[in-house]
């Protein structure tokens, strides 16, 4: 049995089928933003249009690491894998005899297990393989089972942990591709070229625009790809490949249990250089339509049942016409739908109409992004909020809408004032019902990592970070990292203890605050019944023992105390603090 990288035979002894002539594209778009597949006969061009009668790739497992033990989280925490049914979608549109399969660490705990099961019974020609940095270790698990269960079959890594540490990941044998930023165009490409046995170095192409490889004994990093400019195009996530049953007890960041909503977005990329983001490089933005978007959420309404639906978009409300247009649409075409966006809207970007807007397309949660209240570091971290004008809109929004805010401490040259001023600028918007304050955690292939420029040692212990939570419980000490203690006074002025104090003003100045307790309650009533209010509630204090009684404890607290005398209730202990230095 020869392993399909020889490139002559699969690895059940058949032989890859004749590849169809390409014939001219007659539309002459000539457009350079990715790969153009062919038809026979076809006189007008796609990007994921078949072009192989019987593809030598028959077989794909897609595999995301998105939970893992020792990372330290209390709750399941997890969302659709999208980035995967996205390039599914597109890998079956290119080529409709190919059968792919997906399989997620976060609905099968035991992967130790059942995934040596499914390599052998599925036997997979090709493995894709995506986590957040947060799973690099089940990363790395997942490689080592693949490696041992089916030697010789090619991993192909994606996703931010892949795009931020591909040089380590090639050079150890985790992956043998890399697949850098967006993938559907890049993943057909390369299937393009593995069915087509050219181009390659041991089975795999070495010079594809948007990965990387090893070759020669050294890291190459071809071309990049130029972003996606047609979303439309795109074929609509192929949610046939996962079972919502096992999303029943999941949780995500939009407290909307996966189980009984589905994933969309509007658009990709941001304007906005924030550089501890991932995606701080690339600036580059591109909308679908709103009768895209429109045709989707029925679809998946249609098929799976659903009315919520979640938003994945970078920053959905830029620019703000478009983000309006997609609101109008809905709310004409979709009436009855709940709208939910957690990943951070520009608060400076929103105005009266566009919250209108959210409220008549059936919007019930939406998360603002601040950081930090102080205009030097608003310029410093990229991100160029305007303060005041952010308070008023998140203010105005939280009076309507399930608001979440996202602050953050511990920035390169912050001052112990500067932390403060973000802490009390949060404690003035008391109709908030999830405020979040993060601690700043560095990752490799961010502008910040660059900035601070880590030796080699720093750079090992920063990756410790990883193996903690991102959120520890709030109710338990639970140790947290903080990456400034092993960086100079000047380069991080807060220290790990700074940052202990500043998490106990926090509860005692905005997480205890008791209006903003009896608001974020009454506002959670308006949405859901009493059962998904205590739900939410747990997940927001990330304590799974959080129930009715707790809750009802909570607002006892809250309508007994005043807000002068509040201090953190004797169940809130604080996190210790774990020196990175040691």
């Amino acid at each position: 049995m020869r392993s399909i990288l020889d490139g002559s035979v699969h690895h059940d002894g058949s032989r890859p089928s004749w590849i169809m002539p390409r014939r001219a594209c007659a539309s002459g778009c000539g457009r350079g933003d990715g790969p153009r597949l062919f038809m026979v006969g076809s006189t007008s061009c796609t990007r994921f249009r078949p072009r192989f009668r019987q593809p030598m790739i028959r077989r794909i497992l897609l595999i995301t690491a998105d939970s893992a033990p020792g990372t330290l989280q209390s709750s399941s925490w997890g969302t659709h894998p999208m980035g995967l049914l996205y390039l599914a979608a597109a890998a079956r549109e290119a080529f409709p005899g190919v059968e792919i399969r997906i399989f997620q660490t976060l609905t099968d705990p035991d992967y130790e297990t059942t995934l040596p099961q499914l390599l052998e019974s599925f036997d997979p020609d090709l493995i894709g393989l995506r986590a957040f940095s947060l799973f690099r270790d089940g990363f790395s698990a997942l490689s080592a089972i693949v490696r041992r269960v089916l030697p010789g079959r090619p991993i192909i890594g994606g996703g931010p942990h892949v795009s931020a540490d591909f040089e380590l990941l090639l050079k150890t044998g985790e992956i043998d591709l890399a697949v850098l930023g967006e993938g559907e165009e890049t993943f057909v490409a390369l299937l393009e070229a593995l069915n087509g046995d050219t181009g390659r170095n041991g089975g795999l192409p070495v010079d594809l625009a948007g990965t990387a490889v090893l070759t020669g004994g050294r890291v190459q990093r071809n071309e990049k790809r130029v972003r996606i400019r047609d979303l439309d195009a795109l074929p609509m996530p192929a949610y046939d490949l996962i079972d919502l049953t096992k999303f029943a007890d999941i949780n995500n960041a939009a407290h909307v249990w996966p189980r009984h909503c589905a994933y969309i977005e509007a658009s990709r990329g941001c304007p906005y250089r924030c550089f501890y983001c991932h995606i701080a490089p690339e600036t580059a933005t591109h909308q679908r339509s709103p009768a895209s978007v429109v045709a989707e959420m029925r679809r998946r309404r249609d098929e799976l049942g659903v009315e919520a639906f979640h938003f994945i978009d970078d920053i959905f409300n830029f620019p703000r016409p478009h983000a309006k247009a997609v609101l109008r649409e809905i709310a004409k075409e979709l009436p009855g739908v709940r709208l939910h966006f957690p990943i951070g809207l520009r608060a400076d970007l929103l105005d009266d109409e566009i919250l209108d807007l959210f409220e008549a397309a059936g919007t019930v949660m939406m998360a603002l992004a601040v950081e930090t209240v102080t205009p030097r570091l608003q310029r410093f971290i990229g991100k160029y909020l305007k303060i005041e004008r952010a308070h008023a809109m998140i203010d105005a929004a939280s009076r309507r809408f399930v608001a979440t805010t996202f602050f953050m401490a511990g920035f390169p040259t912050e001052t112990r004032e500067e932390a403060q001023a973000t802490i009390d600028y949060a404690a003035s918007l008391e109709h908030l019902c999830d405020p979040t304050l993060n601690i700043v955690r560095i990752y490799r292939g961010t502008l910040l990592w660059d900035h601070l420029a880590p030796t080699p040692d720093q750079a090992e212990r920063l990756t410790a970070q990883t193996r903690h939570a991102t959120t520890p419980r709030m109710f338990s000490r639970q140790p947290f990292l903080f990456y400034g203690d092993i960086f100079d006074r000047e380069k991080v002025p807060l220290t790990s203890e700074d940052v202990a104090e500043l998490r106990v003003d926090w509860l005692r100045k905005v997480q205890f605050n008791p209006r903003r307790i009896l608001n974020a309650h009454a506002r959670m009533r308006h949405f859901f019944p009493e059962a998904e209010v205590v739900r939410t509630f747990r997940s927001w204090l990330n304590d799974d023992r959080f129930d009715a009684t707790k809750l009802q404890r909570m607002i006892d607290f809250a309508r007994t105390t005043p807000p002068t005398e509040v201090v953190p209730p004797p169940f809130a202990r604080q996190a210790a603090p774990v020196k990175l230095s040691a």
